[in-house]
C-alpha cells in the first residue's frame, strides 16, 4: 500500500523546485523562501470532516483553523505576517453561523497582529477549509538538527486533538456526550513560545498528527533514537480513556493531533531557556532525550516500550474503530513490557 510520503514525493517528481526555495521537502513544518536579502515561511494547510473538528460552534470552530495553520510558522520559530484562506460552506449553513465562524479567525489574527489579505469563498457538499500563512522568523529553525544529548521540550500537553476527535467519532462507551459538551477544545497558539524556539531550538515540529508521529519524524530525518517519559497529558482525555477502558497512551499515539511545538535543545542552552520562559510566562515540558541508537524509547511509570517496529498508521485504515482497536491491542501487548 502506498503511504502519504509515497504518494506526495510522486507528486513533487513533476514539478521544478524554484531556485528561492531554501529547504528540502519534508525537512520544515513551512516551506523557506528567500525574496531579495530575506527569508520567508509559507505554509498551507486544509481542514474538512477527515480532521473531526467539532461543529457545534462556529466561533470555536473558526479559532481552531486558524490556531491549526498558522502552527507551522511557529514550528519554524516564526511570527505570521500574512494569512488569506479558501472557505467551502455546506449549503445548510446559515449566514449566521459563517459569520460566527469567520469571526473566530478573525480574532486568533487580531491576538497574533497577522493581516488578512482575502481569500475564496463558495459552496460544497462537505465543507472545506484552506489556509495559507506567510511569515517570518529572526532564525528559522527546522526539523533536522537534532542530537545525540539533546533534551526534548514540549509547548503543552498531550491528546486534547485526540480528544477532540473521539467527541464526533463516537462515544465508544456511548455514555459520555455530557463529559465531551463541557470539555471544549481550543488548539493554542504558541507565538511567544515560537521566539523561544527560535533562540533556542536545534530542531522543531508540531504535532498536528500526534505526538508519536512527530517524534519518529525527527527521528528519521535526523538519523537518531529518543527515550521519552514524562508525558503531561490533557486531563480530559485522561479520564476519558479510564472510563472507555482505553490506554491512556491512545492519547499520543492517535494520529489527531493538538498542535503543540515539539523540540529539541542542548543541555548547554537549557538553563538560559527556562529563565527566558519564566520571563515569556511559557510552561514547557521536558518530556525526553534524543539518543545516538536508533532506539525508540517510551519509559512509563508501569512499563518500557521498545517502539522500533510501530507501523499502525490511521491511514491505512478506513473504519476507525478498526485502527483504535488495533491500536489498542499494540499498546496492551505483553511483548511490549
Amino acid at each position: 500500500m502506498n503511504t502519504e510520503s509515497d504518494l506526495i514525493k510522486m507528486i513533487l517528481k513533476n514539478f521544478r523546485k524554484s531556485p528561492c526555495h531554501r529547504n528540502e521537502f519534508f525537512h520544515s513544518d513551512s516551506e523557506i523562501i528567500t525574496l531579495g536579502s530575506r527569508d520567508y515561511l509559507i505554509s498551507t494547510d486544509t481542514y474538512s470532516d477527515e480532521d473531526h473538528f467539532r461543529m457545534d460552534d462556529p466561533y470555536k470552530l473558526g479559532m481552531n483553523l486558524a490556531a491549526c495553520t498558522l502552527s507551522d510558522i511557529f514550528a519554524c520559530g516564526g511570527r505570521p505576517l500574512f494569512f488569506c484562506n479558501s472557505l467551502s460552506c455546506e449549503s445548510s449553513w446559515e449566514k449566521e453561523y459563517i459569520d460566527r465562524l469567520a469571526k473566530g479567525i478573525a480574532a486568533i489574527l487580531d491576538k497574533c497582529e497577522t493581516g488578512f489579505i482575502g481569500g475564496d469563498f463558495g459552496y460544497s457538499p462537505d465543507w472545506n477549509f484552506t489556509g495559507i500563512v506567510i511569515g517570518e522568523a529572526e532564525k528559522i529553525v527546522t526539523r533536522k538538527g537534532a542530537c545525540p544529548g539533546d533534551l526534548i521540550y514540549l509547548t503543552g500537553v498531550i491528546g486534547s486533538g485526540n480528544f477532540e476527535a473521539a467527541s464526533v467519532l463516537g462515544r465508544l462507551d456511548g455514555k459520555s456526550g455530557d463529559f465531551f459538551s463541557k470539555h471544549p477544545v481550543y488548539f493554542p497558539v504558541r507565538m511567544k513560545e515560537a521566539m523561544l524556539i527560535s533562540k533556542y531550538a536545534a530542531a522543531c515540529i508540531d504535532t498536528s498528527d500526534g505526538l508519536f508521529r512527530s517524534l519518529n519524524i525527527i527521528s528519521e530525518i535526523n538519523n537518531c533514537g529518543f527515550e521519552i517519559y514524562n508525558v503531561p497529558y490533557f486531563e480530559p482525555g485522561v479520564q476519558w480513556t479510564k472510563t472507555t477502558g482505553l490506554p491512556t497512551e491512545c492519547l499520543m499515539f492517535g494520529e489527531c493531533g493538538e498542535y503543540e511545538l515539539l523540540f529539541t535543545v542542548s543541555p548547554d542552552v537549557e538553563e538560559d531557556l527556562l529563565k527566558d520562559s519564566l520571563l515569556q510566562g511559557c510552561a514547557l515540558f521536558k518530556i525526553g532525550r534524543i539518543t545516538e541508537n536508533l532506539s525508540k524509547i517510551l519509559n512509563t511509570p508501569e512499563r518500557k516500550m521498545i517502539l522500533n517496529d510501530f507501523n499502525i498508521s490511521a491511514r491505512d485504515y478506513s473504519d476507525h474503530y478498526k485502527y483504535i482497536s488495533c491500536l489498542t491491542e499494540f499498546l496492551n501487548s505483553g511483548r511490549n513490557n
